[in-house]
């Protein structure tokens, strides 16, 4: 039994859920996940369009406001759209004027954001509509004319047809005759091209205009139109209406038995049209037909029977006629009692009417005015959140923008120090190049030079002494040259190398032959070609180049030098040149030993790379560094192709002279 119980109550709370999962629709709005659930989201509009429409509107409200909240979490703005339109007629519906309009221009806002003019001119019509109610009708003429305007960008003619006719309305109440006979004739043209249905409407509307403004025989054409329209549809509530206008018009002419046989006309097919409100009317005007031609006895029958039937829909317009006429029959007949009657009761509702009105209008202020007063309250509320919001984010930013002043000073102090840093490493770097630099030239003055000049002094202190002979003295000499040619070139050497080293090596480009340079050199070296049986060949053309003459010398010297020091007895060295298009080629090539291939990135190397040559002769293995640099100081290359046992080539390009 609790079993069974405890069941039932599971049940009754499911069906619960149930009812307040669907209350406000028939979708499930649970199931909307994203924008592709559109056509369930479309569907719940539909539902809430329906309790717009039926005034539902305790079920409209939490509904819309639903469906918002779900619009902006899938980022469906046409959904958005759609019901902040509603949304505005809910408002209007509960007198928040504002409210209204706020939520109109939020609908439009997302239409204009999707370029959906259709939907555009829908809130446009729908404030056209508010605003006509309340006797807007400027505002309301506004309103219609940019719902017209939309529908003109879309080629709407259907929906022109529709805004034309509701502009001649309302123009015709604003006394604006012209324009409304514009816009009727618009409408007309329209629908006719069209085919359109309700085209005898409108003929009855503008025939109505023409006849309250004394245009008869315009309005006359305009009714055979229509009536010939409305019977070819078998629309009888316009037909009768045909007739109506023509009783009308007659009527204005005093032409009481046409006027009669028109509203006799419009009696009969008012009746089976079951238009009751029409043929109410023309038994009213047949009273007052009777009246003008003396049948007091039928008007009063048929002012008494439409008093009772307007009695009873409560028209007041149309009672108020009554009354006159009922008074203007007394007051012929001599009834001046009855008359009297009339007249009194004509007062007392044309008061009652106007305190009504009054009444209505004070009614609808206070609504507004309360409806207002909330409004206020909340767009109060709604500011001070907004300043609260405002004043918070102010904190945060504050805060970020502190945290970020903090963040950057400490990345600037972080980028100081590894500058710092950096700076201290190139500096300590610089340091050690320079002990490195320092070094190496006392190492090489140390050995090299100590060495060559050592040698020098002691055969000087022999000379001296007189412990050597003529004849030692004469083979003497020449080893005393060849070691103060070595000297010459490892002090030049050195001087370019520290040059290079501080950065104050410096070209200064003339213009000269290298032939001559190169024939210096030759001589330079010849008495050290002897000792070792190596012939210099001088294979040169007058050759110009635009360099610093002193540095090519330097480089020359180094790599005849070179080649000697790598050739052995019998080898030869010869120098020849080409001419190329900007610049020569100058080939230093030798018959020698050849350089190891593993080498050859060595030769012109950071790091001094030196090898003994063929008679063990050293170097300080600045020689060729010392020539890139200079060959480069001259906008010239240098290369060199080798292979062990078949010599060395080594190329070099400089600058013709202009």
């Amino acid at each position: 039994m609790k079993k069974i119980t405890y069941l039932l109550i599971l049940l009754c709370l499911a069906c619960q859920s149930g009812f307040a999962q669907n209350q406000w629709s028939a979708v499930d709005l649970s199931e909307i996940g994203s924008v592709k659930d559109s056509v369930l989201y479309d569907t719940a509009v539909n539902n809430l369009q329906e309790f717009v429409t039926q005034d539902q509107l305790d079920r409209a409200q939490p509904l819309a406001d639903q469906l918002i909240q779900l619009g902006f979490d899938i980022d469906y703005k046409r959904g958005l759209a759609m019901v902040y339109r509603q949304k505005g007629l809910i408002s209007d519906k509960l007198y928040r004027t504002t409210e209204s309009e706020t939520n109109f221009e939020k609908a439009s806002k997302y239409f204009k954001d999707i370029n959906d003019l259709n939907g555009l001119a829908s809130v446009r019509n729908d404030r056209f509509i508010i605003e006509q109610s309340k006797g807007n009708l400027e505002k309301a003429a506004d309103y219609l004319m940019e719902a017209k305007l939309c529908r003109e960008q879309l080629k709407d003619s259907i929906g022109l047809s529709s805004i034309y006719n509701n502009l001649a309305i309302v123009y015709k109440d604003l006394k604006d005759v012209a324009s409304s006979e514009e816009y009727y004739l618009k409408s007309i043209a329209l629908r006719k091209k069209l085919g359109l249905g309700g085209l005898g409407l409108v003929l009855n509307n503008l025939a109505l205009l023409y006849t309250e403004n004394g245009k008869l025989s315009e309005a006359k054409k305009l009714l055979s139109e229509s009536l010939q329209i409305n019977k070819k549809e078998k629309d009888l509530k316009h037909e009768a209406q045909s007739y109506s206008i023509m009783a009308k018009a007659a009527m204005y002419s005093k032409e009481y038995t046409t006027a009669k046989k028109y509203y006799d006309t419009t009696l009969c097919v008012g009746t089976r049209a079951d238009y009751k409100l029409i043929v109410t009317n023309a038994k009213q005007q047949l009273g007052i037909i009777a009246l003008e031609q003396g049948d007091f006895v039928k008007s009063e029958a048929l002012l008494k029977e439409a008093r009772a039937n307007f009695e009873k829909a409560n028209i007041t317009a149309l009672i108020l006629k009554n009354y006159k006429y009922s008074f203007k029959l007394d007051s012929t007949k001599g009834n001046l009692l009855g008359a009297l009657g009339w007249q009194k009761k004509y007062l007392e509702l044309s008061d009652k009417r106007m305190y009504d009105i009054a009444a209505k209008k004070i009614e609808k202020t206070k609504a507004h005015y309360k409806a207002e007063l909330e409004q206020l309250k909340l767009i109060e509320e709604q500011e001070k959140r907004e300043r609260e919001t405002a004043a918070q984010l102010f904190q945060f930013r504050l805060i970020a923008y502190i945290a970020s002043a903090v963040v950057l000073v400490v990345l600037i102090f972080l980028i100081m120090i590894v500058r710092t840093r950096n700076e201290r490493k190139r500096l300590i770097a610089k340091l050690d190049n320079s002990n490195q630099v320092k070094n190496k030239l006392f190492s090489i003055i140390s050995h090299d030079l100590k060495n060559e000049i050592s040698g020098l002094e002691g055969t000087l202190n022999l000379l001296k002494e007189n412990s050597i002979s003529d004849k030692e003295f004469k083979e003497v000499v020449p080893l005393l040259a060849s070691g103060a040619h070595q000297t010459s070139i490892l002090l030049h050497n050195l001087l370019n190398w520290s040059k290079s080293q501080l950065k104050e090596l410096n070209a200064n480009p003339t213009t000269f032959d290298i032939s001559e340079v190169i024939s210096d050199k030759f001589t330079f070296f010849e008495q050290k070609a002897k000792q070792k049986n190596i012939q210099l060949i001088n294979n040169l053309n007058p050759t110009k180049i635009y360099a610093d003459r002193d540095m090519f010398g330097i480089v020359a010297q180094n790599l005849i030098a070179n080649a000697i020091k790598f050739c052995n007895p019998g080898d030869s060295i010869s120098l020849l040149s080409e001419d190329k298009d900007n610049h020569y080629e100058i080939r230093f090539k030798d018959t020698g030993v050849g350089i190891n291939p593993q080498f050859i990135d060595k030769l012109f190397a950071e790091d001094t790379f030196t090898t003994p040559g063929t008679q063990n002769e050293t170097g300080t293995g600045l020689g060729l560094r010392i020539c890139k640099e200079l060959i480069e100081l001259n906008r010239g290359k240098i290369d060199v192709t080798s292979a062990p046992g078949a010599g060395s080539t080594f190329l070099i390009s400089l600058p013709k002279a202009a």
